[in-house]
C-alpha cells in the first residue's frame, strides 16, 4: 500500500491501533477513577477536587493545540509523527508511577504536580497519533476501520485495568490505590511492546508542497475557523463531552455510594468494556451502509436512554442486574460514536484541505482533543460541584436536597445535551458521496502538483 493512499493493510492497521491500548489503560483510570480514590484515600475534599481537575485538564486542553502545530511542523528524517510519539511515550513512564500512587502522603501539591506530567505525557501521544490515522488512508471506508480498529485496542487496555483487581492475592475486587499501583506497572510493559511496534511497521507519509512550514498560526485559524463542517463537528462534540464529564466525574459515586456496589464495581466495568468491543465490531459493519454522522446521532440518542435508565434503577437486589443492562446500552452506544467521530473529523479535515490547499490535520486533532478535554473537564468539575454544593458526601447518608443535586449533574444536565448533539449530527454536511468527491480532487491536485487553490475554491 502507497502510504494515503487508499487501504490500509491489516499489519498496518494493527500495528497502529494497539498504540491505544497503553494509552487507554492509562487515559480511563486517570480521568475517571484516580480522582476518586485521592478523594477517599488521600483525604482530599471533593470539591477542592473538582476545582483542581477542571484546571488540570484545561490547562491540558491548552496544550493540544499547541503539540499539534508542533507536530506538523515536525521536519525529522525519522517522521514527524514517530518522532512525537516516541517522546511522548518515553514521558508516560515516569508519569505512570508518580500518579497511580494515590495514599496518605499524596496531597494537594502531589496530585497536581503528577496528574499535570502525566496528560502533557499522553497528549505528546495522543495528538500526534490521532492525527496520523488521517495520512495512513484517504478512503472512507478504510478510516473508518483505523478508526474502530483504534477504539477496539483502546477498550481492551482500558478493560485490563479492572482485571488486575481480580488478581489471587489482592483482598477482593475492589478497586484500591494497590490496584493502581500494579497497572502503572502493566501500563508501562505495553508502552514498550506497541509503541516501538507501531514506529516500525506504520508509514509517516512523507510532507507534501502544500503543508510548508511557512504556515503560521494565524493562517491555521483562519483555515480552521473557514471550515464550516468543522465548527459544526466542534458543536457537537462540545455538548456530548460536557454530558459525558458530568456522569463520568460522579458514575464512581453513584455504583459505589448511591447504589452500595463498590464490590461489584469491577464486574460491571469489564462486561461493558466486553461489550464496547462486540458493540465497536457491530457499529462498523452498520456503516457499510449507514454514514459516520448518522451513527453518531443514533448514539447520542442512545447514551441520551441510559441517561433516563440511571434514573429507573434505584438500590436494591435487583439493582445489579438493572446497571449492568444500562452500561451495557451506554458501552453500545458509546463505541459508535467514539470511533466515527475519529473517522468523521479525517474527513472534515480532508475538506479544510480541499477548501485552503493547506494541509495541517495535526491542528485538527489537535482542536478535536482539546474541545474533547475541555469539555470533559468542564463536565466533570462541574458534576463534582454541583453535587458538593447540594451536599453530597461520599460518607452516605445523603438526604433529599443532596440526592436532587447529584441527580441534576449525573442525569437530568446530560440528557438535554445528548438529545441537542443529536439533532446536530443527524444533518452533518459531510456524507459519504461528498468525501469519496472530496478525496478525489485531492488525489487529482497532488497528482497534478497544482498550486494551492484560494481559500473557498474548492467548497462543495
Amino acid at each position: 500500500m502507497r502510504a494515503g493512499t487508499g487501504e490500509a493493510d491489516g499489519r498496518t492497521a494493527v500495528s497502529y491501533a494497539l498504540v491505544n491500548m497503553p494509552l487507554q489503560m492509562i487515559q480511563g483510570p486517570a480521568s475517571i477513577i484516580l480522582p476518586s480514590l485521592y478523594v477517599q484515600y488521600a483525604g482530599l475534599d471533593m470539591v477542592v477536587i473538582g476545582i483542581l481537575m477542571t484546571l488540570l485538564r484545561l490547562g491540558d486542553a491548552v496544550m493540544d493545540p499547541a503539540i499539534g502545530y508542533l507536530s506538523d511542523r515536525t521536519r525529522l528524517r525519522f517522521g514527524r509523527r514517530r518522532t512525537w510519539v516516541a517522546l511522548g511515550a518515553a514521558l508516560c513512564v515516569p508519569a505512570v508511577l508518580l500518579v497511580f500512587r494515590p495514599g496518605p502522603a499524596t496531597g494537594y501539591v502531589y496530585f497536581t504536580a503528577s496528574y499535570f506530567l502525566l496528560t502533557l505525557a499522553w497528549t505528546m501521544v495522543e495528538i500526534p497519533h490521532t492525527a496520523w490515522l488521517s495520512e495512513i488512508s484517504h478512503d472512507y471506508g478504510a478510516r473508518n476501520r483505523l478508526s474502530t480498529y483504534r477504539y477496539i485496542a483502546g477498550m481492551a487496555g482500558t478493560a485490563l485495568f479492572p482485571l488486575i483487581s481480580f488478581l489471587p492475592w489482592l483482598p477482593n475486587r475492589a478497586v484500591t490505590p494497590e490496584v493502581t499501583q500494579l497497572a502503572s506497572f502493566v501500563a508501562i510493559l505495553l508502552l514498550g511492546i506497541a509503541v516501538p511496534a507501531a514506529l516500525w511497521l506504520v508509514p509517516d507519509p512523507p510532507v507534501r508542497a502544500t503543508d510548508s512550514r511557512s504556515h503560521g498560526i494565524r493562517q491555521v485559524a483562519r483555515d480552521l475557523w473557514a471550515n464550516r463542517p468543522l465548527r459544526r463537528f466542534i458543536a457537537m462534540q462540545s455538548l456530548t463531552g460536557v454530558s459525558s464529564g458530568m456522569v463520568t466525574g460522579l458514575y464512581y459515586f453513584y455504583v459505589s455510594i448511591y447504589l452500595g456496589l463498590s464490590r461489584d464495581y469491577t464486574s460491571v466495568m469489564l462486561a461493558v468494556y466486553t461489550l464496547s468491543i462486540v458493540g465497536s465490531a457491530l457499529w462498523l459493519r452498520i456503516g457499510r451502509i449507514v454514514d459516520k454522522h448518522r451513527i453518531i446521532a443514533l448514539c447520542s440518542l442512545f447514551t441520551a436512554l441510559t441517561n433516563v435508565l440511571m434514573y429507573v434503577i434505584t438500590p436494591g437486589p435487583d439493582a445489579f442486574l438493572l446497571l449492568l443492562v444500562m452500561f451495557s446500552v451506554a458501552a453500545i452506544a458509546t463505541s459508535g460514536a467514539v470511533a466515527a467521530q475519529v473517522a468523521l473529523l479525517a474527513d472534515v479535515a480532508d475538506y479544510g484541505v480541499l477548501q485552503s490547499g493547506r494541509e495541517h490535520p495535526g491542528n485538527y486533532f489537535a482542536l478535536f482533543a482539546f474541545v474533547g478535554k475541555a469539555a470533559l473537564a468542564v463536565g466533570s468539575g462541574i458534576g463534582l460541584i454541583i453535587a458538593g454544593l447540594f451536599g453530597f458526601r461520599v460518607e452516605g447518608g445523603n438526604g433529599p436536597l443532596a440526592m436532587t443535586g447529584f441527580f441534576l449533574a449525573i442525569i437530568w444536565i446530560p440528557l438535554a445535551l445528548n438529545v441537542l448533539s443529536a439533532a446536530l449530527s443527524w444533518f452533518f454536511p459531510l456524507d459519504r458521496r461528498r468525501q469519496a468527491v472530496i478525496a478525489r480532487r485531492i488525489g487529482r491536485r497532488h497528482a497534478l502538483d497544482l498550486t494551492p487553490a484560494p481559500s473557498g475554491n474548492g467548497a462543495i
